[in-house]
């Protein structure tokens, strides 16, 4: 077996005088993109998409709040017909009340249901999301346990993970 030898500048060798760094690869010695040091186009167009993308969603912040919580909540309307014979929206609840309770004016109600999905979203935004826990039990460790002990073992594991609601 022949051994090589490094040339110098290159740097250590592996024991088995492969490998090694090739002079002058990679990036200078202390060169940042804070000192100067160029970063890729694709990199910097990113960098600069996100920077717009966060400004945009700053500024209409309030209404995307505003979105969430309706589509958590529900919407609905009450469109009543008034004395002309046309279609108007009834936001008042006195006055749905009213239509509601008159008997003789048509009306209809249409209504978006509420997103328990978005709910949920508002929820884990405003509280964190909630750690799922499983309760093991563990008498032997797994060097302990033959093949056939630990595919039993993975089977219990998997079925109490397809049914967290059972443990409860």
């Amino acid at each position: 077996m022949k051994t090589l030898k490094s040339s110098p500048g290159t740097g250590p060798k592996r024991p088995d005088g492969r490998g090694g760094a090739r002079k002058g690869a990679g990036r200078p010695l202390g060169a940042t993109i804070a000192n100067g040091a160029k970063m890729p186009a694709a990199s910097s167009e990113k960098m600069a998409l996100l920077a717009l993308w966060k400004a945009e969603v700053g500024r209409q912040f309030p209404d995307l709040v505003a979105a969430q919580i309706a589509s958590a909540r529900g919407i609905t309307h009450m469109m009543a017909r008034d004395d002309a014979g046309k279609w108007q929206s009834v936001t008042d609840p006195v006055k749905m009340a009213e239509r509601l309770n008159a008997g003789a004016e048509f009306y209809r109600l249409t209504a978006v249901a509420p997103s328990a999905q978005m709910m949920v979203s508002v929820m884990d935004r405003m509280f964190g999301s909630p750690k799922a826990s499983l309760e093991l039990e563990v008498t032997q460790t797994p060097t302990e346990l033959s093949d056939e002990e630990l595919a039993a073992g993975l089977v219990t594991l998997l079925d109490k993970l397809k049914k967290p609601d059972d443990a409860l």
